[in-house]
This record gives C-alpha cells, structure tokens and sequence, in this order.
C-alpha cells in the first residue's frame, strides 16, 4: 500500500504539472495558440508576450498552484519527505515536458516556486524575492529562472540544516534546478551572445 500511494502522489504530479495553464490561458483570452507565437514556450513570459499583463499573471498563478498541489496531494497520501521530493520533480517535469503538448512546455520556475512554498513558506518566500529581486534589476525573466534554479539547492541545504525542513527536499531542490537549466539551454546561449530578450514594462 505505501508503495501503491507513493506511486500514485508520483504520476498525479506529472500529470498536473502537464496541465498546460499558459496555452489555456491564451486561447481563452486572445482565441491565439501560444506555441505557434514568441517563445514558443508555455510559461507567464512568453504569455506576457502574447497576451499581456492578465494573462501572465493568470499563468503564473496557475502553474505555481500546480506546484502546491502536487506538494498536498503527495503529503495528504503518504507523508513522506521522499515521496513529496518526488513528487515536486515530477510536477516540474509534467510542467517542462507536458505528456499533453507532445513534451513541450515551460522551463518550470512557476511550478517549482509553488512546489517550495507548499515544502516551506520561508523557503519559498526567500526564492520568490530573489526572483523578484533580478527579474527587476535585469528585465529578463530566463536570468530570474537560472538565479532560482542555481540557488535553491543552497537555500534548501541551509534549511535542512538548521531544521526547517527535511534532507530529503534537498533533491528537490537539486534536481529541480537541473531541469530548469536544462530547460534554459537556449536562454542561456543567447544570454552568452548578449541576445537575450529584455521584459518591456507599459505603464
């Protein structure tokens, strides 16, 4: 039984992480498909691109409460610190490579931030200004995602160390960030070029 639930937390987390919240999001407000436009991408970024500031803020919160879900539904069946590091992986990957865009997707820092807050709000609290505070000060949103990724293993290592939450979320934090860079392979070549897009702000 516990490993019928471990499972269970495991392929639920896939499957949500794989609900696509910027293409829905985008089709409802602009009738446009997202992946055809921009980025090519599913996250907040590329639907800021295409249907502004609504939909970015719309599909930002979506994809973070996928995180938080799948962090519920894993400590709600099994409790176990492993089985929601597990969990929080698979709902990013769900999220990077969706089973229902043919596995494409977004590079998961929504995702992975409603993932931290849900395992801790002083972790995910601290993650969340750090992305704030370089998506402000750079205006590119792949140097926000690559500062999270890079950094929360770190964050998550302190944490467990001074007993905030359990070692076994350091692979989370480890692994999750792996699939972000991996996701952002392409950002961080431009980036390297100096080509990489700025956010422009309207007000």
């Amino acid at each position: 039984m516990p490993l019928l639930f471990a499972s269970t937390s495991v392929i639920l987390a896939y499957l949500i992480g794989s609900i696509p919240i910027g293409v829905l999001t985008t089709k409802v407000l602009k009738g446009t498909e997202l992946r055809r436009l921009g980025s090519g991408r599913t996250g907040a970024t590329n639907v800021y691109r295409v249907a502004g500031a609504l939909g970015a803020v719309l599909t930002s919160l979506g994809d973070t409460l996928k995180g938080t879900f799948a962090v519920w539904i894993a400590g709600a069946l099994t409790a176990s610190p492993w089985v929601i590091a597990l969990a929080g992986i698979a709902v990013v990957a769900g999220h990077n490579w969706s089973i229902l865009l043919k596995f494409k997707g977004g590079a998961g820092t929504a995702t992975t931030l409603g993932v931290l807050a849900a395992m801790s709000i002083y972790v995910g609290g601290v993650l969340i200004a750090m992305m704030l505070t370089v998506l402000v000060a750079s205006r590119t949103a792949s140097v926000a995602s690559i500062t999270v990724a890079l950094m929360m293993g770190f964050v998550l290592v302190v944490s467990a160390a001074v007993g905030v939450t359990p070692w076994p979320y350091v692979l989370f934090g480890a692994s999750a960030g792996a699939l972000t860079i991996c996701a952002l392979q392409p950002n961080i070549k431009r980036i390297l070029e100096g080509r990489e897009r700025r956010l422009e702000v309207n007000y």
